[in-house]
């Protein structure tokens, strides 16, 4: 039988009905002519089967209106395929792409995303117990960090729970960072290279672990090369921060050091153009800018930002692993970090 003549077949079989149609499975088995475990192989994502059977299967499930019965699954399977994702800094466009990129991995394995967006760090309490009842798979946290009692929640529930772009040092819970540190340590003998002598930090909250680390190393590897002055300058992770950042550092240095590290893009891109439309400054003759993370903006022709580059692909991958690999969720190590590279362009 060519797929023509099933397609006809399955057309003429299928009776329109005025009320809620409640087919099954064993159904569509029946009006596509294969069992009911090839029907269930046919709706599971990267399981081998015959295309023109696969499609079948999905030719009598169209007809049909069926659609398999995700909760019903998670019954019978004790795992709902659902992964928790949690965001607060959704304006920035590296987690933009950090969720694309997870969702489309996670639909390739047959996985989902159930996404949750944090408008406020006091309400994550609310959230987790939330989160728990869906019974998810796992929980991945952007942007923001648990308490103990609340990691210990999770971990007593049995749900893998990973940090992206935040540690914290409790048992259970796993954390995949770029290597901030390292980062600021190689911006400031970037710096150096470059001839520059006078610094100053922008960008990020004091409580945050990524700002932290990166100004961390910038300064301590200035310390260690004579430098012991680095004005550092606590903003939001925005263009407007980055621009405000700015104003505060000038108005209390009287002048603009040499070269800036900002904590982000974002940042970098409101520092640049406050520095060149309020102050008339020239970049980098004036002062050199370096940002963080390589969004889509910084290598606009109107912004060329030298960027640190994080390996976005490897740590997706490296999360997937952790939340779904028991050995790695029993690794000892509670943290992975991920070398950064410099992309030079225009600013630095």
């Amino acid at each position: 039988m060519n797929s023509s003549d099933s397609g006809d077949r399955i057309q003429n079989t299928v009776k329109r009905g005025t009320g809620r149609i409640h087919n099954t499975s064993i159904d569509v088995a029946k009006l596509a002519g294969v069992s009911q475990a090839t029907v269930s192989r046919a709706f599971t994502p990267n399981s081998k089967m015959n295309p023109s059977t696969r499609q079948r299967v999905l030719d009598a499930a169209r007809a049909l209106k069926y659609a398999p019965d995700a909760i019903a699954r998670s019954l019978i399977s004790n795992s709902t395929n659902i992964v928790a994702v949690i965001m607060q800094n959704t304006t920035n466009p590296f987690y933009a792409t950090i969720l694309s990129k997870l969702s489309v991995q996670l639909r390739s394995m047959g996985k989902q995303i159930l996404f949750f967006y944090l408008d406020d760090a006091d309400n994550m309490q609310s959230l987790i117990h939330q989160i728990l009842q869906y019974r998810v798979d796992g929980i991945l946290i952007t942007s923001v960090t648990l308490t103990s009692d609340l990691a210990d929640t999770c971990v007593d529930f049995g749900v893998p729970v990973v940090l992206f772009n935040r540690y914290m040092n409790t048992p259970g819970i796993q954390a995949v960072c770029c290597d901030n540190v390292q980062a600021g340590r190689d911006c400031a003998d970037y710096f150096f290279m470059k001839g520059y002598r006078s610094f100053a930090y922008i960008g990020g909250r004091s409580d945050a672990s990524t700002s932290h680390d990166r100004r961390r190393g910038f300064v301590s590897r200035l310390d260690e090369r004579g430098i012991h002055k680095c004005p550092v300058i606590d903003t939001p992770f925005t263009y407007e921060g980055g621009k405000d950042g700015l104003r505060r550092l000038l108005a209390q240095e009287g002048t603009c050091p040499k070269a800036l590290f900002c904590a982000s893009d974002l940042v970098s891109a409101g520092v640049l153009d406050c520095a060149r439309y309020e102050y008339g400054l020239k970049v980098p003759e004036d002062v050199a800018i370096i940002g963080f993370d390589d969004i889509e903006l910084a290598s606009y022709s109107s912004y060329n930002i030298t960027s640190f580059v994080q390996p976005m692909d490897s740590m997706v991958d490296k999360v997937l692993e952790l939340l779904f690999s028991e050995e790695a969720r029993t690794e000892s190590t509670s943290l992975t970090l991920f070398p950064c590279t410099l992309k030079t362009r225009g600013t630095a």
